[in-house]
């Protein structure tokens, strides 16, 4: 189900995957570096197509400027469209470690699942707060990983629902009841409050945008999820 590199390395240990949406634009090649400098293997990419979800974001061309200048970091793509028969492809030929999908963006799961695997990409799914939690079960043996968001998708900066934490525990209970070993991340209104309640509950990588780029120094903020993820 696993890849074995996969369970060896990031199921162990818990992960900060920043997320470039809230960082400056005009700044963001400094900002990587900021991010890079403290410690942060893995970059949090969301791509929005302005339909799925009301706001647009990056395009592939993006993608690959951030793999050119920093070929060591890890580029998890979150695309947030239900446009898959043309976005996926799009992205699922560059250099990213892991693509997430919305769960609600297709009635083809098993195919998509599929087909990123064929790349030799990482493949995960992704839900929305509203969605029942449960509808994730039957694909967590294809998976690589899973995507809760605490907030709606489609712009950063908004409040954590805290009725993810019951998703988070009842998630790991059932990969704990099946011998899955998948990583579980959190994406949405993370800080230093919230990122320890869902370290609580079970979260395994928590995704945090304007907590990191928009309120002080990168690396401080960066630290500060650090003590609370350790």
């Amino acid at each position: 189900m696993l890849w074995e590199e996969f369970l060896n390395i990031e199921s162990s240990q818990k992960m900060i995957a920043p997320s470039i949406l809230n960082a400056d634009n005009l700044s963001l090649k400094e900002q990587i570096l900021e991010v890079k400098l403290a410690g942060i293997k893995r970059l949090h990419i969301d791509i929005m197509d302005g339909h799925f979800v009301p706001n647009l974001s990056y395009g592939p061309e993006l993608i690959k400027c951030i793999t050119r200048d920093f070929p060591d970091m890890e580029i998890e793509i979150h695309l947030m469209s239900n446009n898959l028969p043309v976005m996926l492809p799009l992205f699922a030929n560059l250099s990213c470690a892991v693509l997430e999908f919305h769960l609600e963006a297709t009635d083809q799961i098993d195919k998509w699942i599929e087909y990123v695997r064929n790349k030799g990409i990482k493949v995960a799914l992704a839900i929305n707060p509203d969605t029942p939690v449960e509808k994730i079960v039957p694909f967590l043996d294809k998976i690589d990983q899973v995507l809760l968001m605490s907030v709606q998708p489609g712009f950063g900066g908004q409040k954590f629902r805290n009725e993810v934490i019951d998703k988070i525990v009842f998630l790991k209970k059932m990969m704990a009841n099946h011998g899955y070993v998948i990583p579980l991340e959190i994406d949405g209104g993370i800080n230093d409050v919230t990122a320890n309640k869902v370290k609580v509950a079970g979260a395994d990588i928590v995704v945090a945008g304007s907590y990191i780029f928009k309120h002080g120094m990168i690396k401080d903020q960066i630290d500060k999820l650090k003590c609370v993820m350790k």
